[in-house]
This record gives C-alpha cells, structure tokens and sequence, in this order.
C-alpha cells in the first residue's frame, strides 16, 4: 500500500468498514479513530451496525506489510468489550492497536467545536469510491470539497455541500481549505438530506448532514466509555503476553 504524503496522514484515520459475505468483504459504511490516551476509539454511525444483520464488523487496516482485514467484532470479544452509542445516531468502541499498523488517529487538538463553525466554511468528506470501476477499499479514500452550509447549534447537527459517498455512513466530515492549510475534524456524517422543490421536473439539492465532534467527545468521556476502558484494561493485564495487541 502506498503510504499518503506527511501532510495527508489524516487519510490514515479512516477507515472502510463492512461484513463478511462468504469469502467476500462488503462495504457497509466508513469510521474514524480518535486518540484518547491511552486508547484509541473506532467511531462510526449507528446505521452502519444496523446494517450488519448479525455478522461480523470487518475493516481493512493499513499495515508495514500492505493491507489485511481485521475482525472487530472478534477484538472485541477478546477484550471483553462492547459498543457504546450516543443518542444522535453515532457510535464508538475501543480499537485495538498493533506496532505493525500503519494508521493515524485524530486528537482534539485537531478537532474543531459547534462554537466555531460557521457557514462558508470550506469542508470536506473522505470515503471510499465504491462502483463498476472502482472499488478498493485497501487504497487511500477519495476527498470531496464544499462548504459548510448551515449549522444548527441546538441539535448540534451540521450541514454541508461535500456530498456523504454511498455506503460510507460513519465517515469523518472534516474543515480542510483546498489551498491547504490545517485539516481539523468537524463531524461524523450519518446521511444525505434532500431538498426537493414542490415542482417534480427541478432537481433537489443534496446537502450531507452529520454530527458534530462534541458529540463524540461526550460519549467517549461518558459513563460507558469508562466501564468499557476499566473492562479491557482488565482483560489485557490478566491475557498479558510478548506480540500481543495492545490498546
């Protein structure tokens, strides 16, 4: 796997998230880690768990040695941990960690609040292109532009014209300037809003709508975050062995 340039290691932060069909990996949605010392939290949108009818959470995860699959479903279990979910339509579990990982994670510091976002500002969702032509997951994710187009500081939801891709619910919704610049973290996008006209010949507008970061934040320094921190820290000090993963 080609490794993106320093100034691109956000890209490294997301990942493609599906279930196993037979011997077949099928995308489901998109995800995001998010450093919280000492741990690291997979975030994603309640849908795409939803969606999964039963089976196992598989993501692909950049490595020294390319790209392979790894079961969350299973590292949970080993660990003894579950997910925790907010009431806004997102969700979040540990991540295990290997020094073999070729993979990033934002921090708050890289994070921007509901306080400071604004209309016009640029923005920018990442997920994976899956179609006819394109569809691997294994590569680096696809950008798209626009701004952020309305911000509702009592729900906490955000609007924007970069466009949610399909089958990557759970992506992260960043601030990026196409000029460069720092890339922060604004929201997690859970879905596409249609804006239809009562005239059925003009075509609706598409904003994506996602959550804002503060939500994410207030449910990994929650109650259940806690429990689930204490429970896998438990079972790591007690499954404790040379090569083994690590939170």
């Amino acid at each position: 796997m080609t490794s993106p340039g320093p100034q691109l290691d956000w890209l490294r932060a997301f990942l493609p998230l599906g279930g196993m069909e037979g011997d077949s990996w099928r995308p489901i949605g998109g995800g995001f880690l998010l450093l919280e010392r000492p741990v690291a939290w997979l975030v994603t949108a309640r849908s795409v768990l939803d969606g999964l009818e039963g089976r196992h959470l598989v993501t692909w995860v950049a490595s020294q040695k390319g790209a392979g699959l790894l079961d969350v479903t299973d590292s949970q279990r080993q660990l003894g941990i579950d997910w925790i979910h907010h009431p806004t339509g997102l969700s979040a579990t540990l991540f295990p960690i290997h020094e073999s990982f070729s993979i990033k994670a934002f921090t708050e510091t890289q994070c921007t609040r509901l306080r400071d976002l604004q209309p016009l500002q640029p923005s920018a969702s990442v997920g994976c292109p899956y179609g006819a032509d394109i569809n691997a997951p294994h590569l680096s994710p696809a950008v798209h532009d626009g701004v952020i187009s309305f911000v509702d500081a009592r729900s906490g939801f955000l609007y924007s014209t970069a466009p949610l891709l399909p089958r990557n619910a759970g992506a992260p919704l960043l601030l990026a300037s196409p000029y460069g610049g720092a890339v922060t973290l604004a929201g997690i996008l859970l879905g596409n809003t249609m804006l239809g006209e009562t005239d059925p010949r003009v075509l609706p507008v598409r904003l994506s709508r996602a959550i804002c970061v503060d939500a994410v934040l207030e449910l990994i320094r929650g109650e259940a975050a806690a429990d689930q921190r204490h429970r896998a820290t438990e079972k790591r000090e007690a499954n404790a062995e040379p090569g083994k993963e690590r939170l």
